[in-house]
């Protein structure tokens, strides 16, 4: 590292840059999202140095530089998880819009899926606050695990081992999924309140081992459910939303360009039509407009 003021600056005072890089690449209008992002100790999640993190996509192999020094990590840089399996503590202001994206507030009842080591999860925690409440879940055993114990001192968060494809949320304001699907759960649909937002990846790319997504905000809007395209990203795939053929049907409609006619999610039984963009027998991303009613 080069020598300079930023050698003499404190761990906390790092975090704060941190948080003001991350409310900037991301544009983030939200105060509590952002002071999340300065109080929660990024490191304390990670496991033990040493620590692998990288920045930006490649077309090769990733490559990840190794640090020891806690303030290396306070950079919008993703750190390994299970760096062999390319499973990272995802890029912060990528994250960031998309917990964003979900209208939290005091209060709110959240599910995080794909929590990892729980890092995001406590951003959400603090965002909610005591009196808000956050179920995170996490397939893989091992992280877990993880998060349980790194979220201990957060009563509002339970952390179940669990694949968000088999569980129940129940009457849920916001539901982020960390992990790349090719279809929304039609629990995950139907348990949001009024109002409700779910944001998560869709798998794109012709390869089967492509983790581009694209990311859909979606809005429950009296019994429909209006549709933003947020971002595209980098993604771990899960392997229990995932069908092959229907990703490659989500990235010709990236690939066309008619993905950018996106306006709403349709569940309810309907014939194919002029607004259908992936028309499918349990859901369709439509281009029909979810408009209030009368």
């Amino acid at each position: 590292m080069i020598s300079t003021t930023w050698d003499r600056m404190t761990l906390e005072q790092y975090r704060c840059f941190y948080a003001e890089e991350i409310r900037t690449v991301a544009n983030i209008d939200s105060v509590a999202l952002a002071d999340a992002f300065a109080r929660v100790p990024r490191e304390q999640f990670l496991g033990p140095p040493p620590w692998y993190f990288r920045s930006g996509r490649s077309i090769k192999q990733p490559v990840y530089r190794t640090t020891t020094n806690a303030r290396d990590v306070y950079h919008d840089v993703a750190v390994a998880l299970k760096a062999g399996q390319l499973l990272n503590n995802g890029q912060p202001s990528l994250i960031a819009r998309m917990i964003a994206a979900l209208n939290l507030a005091a209060g709110k009842r959240a599910v995080h899926i794909g929590c990892g080591t729980g890092y995001y999860t406590a951003i959400i925690a603090e965002v909610v606050g005591s009196e808000g409440a956050v179920t995170a879940l996490e397939m893989d055993r091992d992280l877990a695990v993880q998060s349980t114990a790194n979220l201990i001192g957060y009563d509002q968060v339970t952390v179940r081992n669990w694949d968000g494809a088999d569980f129940e949320p129940g009457p849920s304001d916001a539901i982020l999924v960390n992990a790349g699907v090719t279809q929304p759960h039609p629990a995950w649909l139907e348990c949001l309140r009024e109002g409700g937002v779910l944001v998560l990846p869709l798998c794109v790319g012709k390869s089967p081992n492509s983790r581009d997504a694209i990311v859909l905000k979606i809005t429950k809007k009296e019994n429909r459910y209006s549709a933003d395209l947020l971002l595209l990203m980098t993604i771990y795939s899960s392997t229990s939303m995932h069908d092959p053929d229907l990703k490659l049907r989500l990235n010709e409609s990236l690939e066309s360009r008619s993905i950018v006619r996106l306006q709403s999610v349709r569940i309810e039984e309907h014939s194919r039509n002029d607004t259908c963009i992936v028309h499918t027998p349990s859901f369709c991303l439509s281009a029909e407009t979810v408009s209030p009613a009368e």
